[in-house]
């Protein structure tokens, strides 16, 4: 028998309802607040508590991202970089991508194009505290937990939005913030193009016999993409490593022992190695686009609008852009004296992200079908392929921009 529910409340009616506590939502929240809006943030889940500050293999979050310096100039704006303790980020200089089957080998470095480090590998739960201090302490928005959704409907005014613990809202510009498994698309029956890659990837903290030199260092394998990601102890990297299902299931049954000696038979000798690891987890892969990201009075950022493969670790990135693009369109329409909801700036903030977001997604689509094959002609054109980027200047700061962005 479902539990009873507590009486229905006084209907909130924001500028703007964001559903989704995540990076994105509170980014977007902050974002808004900052220039004027009233939002309201609500997720069904609890508040995260405040990560911990030690430095052991364990105490690492499994989750990390890379963050780009268009990525990390955006969380400057917003009073979040600097909330994230410095000595935690792993700034990477450098990047070592090989072919795990053949001769291939690339490296690129931040000196190459004049800038003083490429990114930096910081712990998901670090940057969303730091946004969840930004997004608390901002005038105009309200951050709910444990206020999960029970319906949706559209009306006149927007979308009615009524909660479990009996809160409900109707806001005229409803923000899908809510994740790759998005209930707001869901229930807006909003369709998308999605598949599986029949992979999940392995991800953990492991430490290493030596520095790690700044750099990210990846192996594109006929199993799946593997990737060493520099944290901010020099002897330790974040792993993600992709697996087609069949291997996944082998490897990650493995003991802790076994899979420190198959990680360094993946790595070879082109990486540090390993020696530890602590907790591991794994996760399916899947790619999704939404054919649209805008309906009437509701718009989709981030996971809810796309996902993409992890191998480029452009995900949190590309949300990040949905967010400052949105805010953006949002804001110069209130000059303009447009509503939130106004179509003509919900297909802006569309055709815009759509543009980037697919061109990004048929790369990774590319690299993982390119790289997954091992026909021997396609072994020796992207063996060749790598050998040609190396040696050309110019190829390889063209790369080198698009990983800047």
């Amino acid at each position: 028998m479902p539990a009873a529910k507590t009486p229905e409340r006084e209907m909130a009616s924001p500028d703007i309802l964001i559903v989704g506590a995540g990076v994105a939502g509170l980014s977007l929240a902050t974002a808004l607040g900052r220039e004027g809006f009233h939002v309201t943030v609500i997720d069904g889940a609890s508040r995260p508590q405040s990560p911990t500050a030690n430095r052991a293999i364990a105490d690492w979050d499994l989750r990390v991202s890379a963050l780009t310096p268009t990525s990390i100039a955006f969380l400057e704006s917003l009073g979040a970089w600097s909330a994230i303790p410095s000595n935690r980020t792993g700034c990477y200089t450098g990047m070592r991508v090989w072919d795990g089957h053949g001769s291939g080998r690339i490296r690129f470095d931040a000196s190459d194009v004049n800038a003083p480090y490429l990114g930096h590998i910081v712990e998901n739960r670090l940057t969303l505290q730091a946004l969840l201090q930004c997004a608390e302490t901002c005038p105009g928005v309200d951050v709910l937990w444990e206020c999960a959704m029970d319906t949706m409907t559209h009306t006149n005014s927007g979308w009615d939005i009524r909660c479990q613990d009996g809160l409900s809202f109707c806001a005229p510009l409803t923000v899908g913030a809510d994740g790759a498994r998005s209930r707001v698309r869901e229930w807006a029956a909003m369709p998308t193009r999605q598949w599986s890659y029949d992979q999940s990837a392995i991800v953990g903290t492991v430490a290493l016999t030596s520095h790690h030199q700044d750099a990210c260092w990846q192996a594109f394998l006929d199993t799946g993409p593997l990737a060493l990601l520099p944290l901010a102890d020099e002897d330790k990297v974040a792993i993600v490593w992709s697996l087609d299902e069949l291997q996944h299931e082998q490897i990650a049954a493995l003991s802790d022992e076994a899979f420190l000696s198959a990680l360094n038979r993946a790595l070879g000798c082109d990486a540090p190695e390993a020696v530890a690891v602590g907790p591991r987890a794994s996760f399916p892969l899947r790619q999704s686009h939404a054919i649209d990201y805008v309906d009437q009075g509701l718009v989709l950022v981030a996971d809810a609008a796309h996902s993409i493969h992890p191998l480029a670790g452009q995900g949190i990135n590309l949300g990040l852009s949905d967010v400052r693009v949105l805010a953006e369109e949002l804001t110069a329409g209130k000059v303009k004296g447009l509503t939130v909801d106004s179509p003509v700036l919900l297909r802006r903030y569309q055709r815009q992200r759509k543009t980037e977001n697919l061109a990004m997604m048929a790369a990774m689509e590319g690299f993982k079908r390119g790289f997954g094959s091992q026909q021997p002609l396609a072994v020796m054109a992207r063996n060749v392929g790598l050998g040609l980027v190396d040696q050309q200047a110019w190829l390889k700061r063209w790369f080198m921009g698009q990983a800047l962005s």
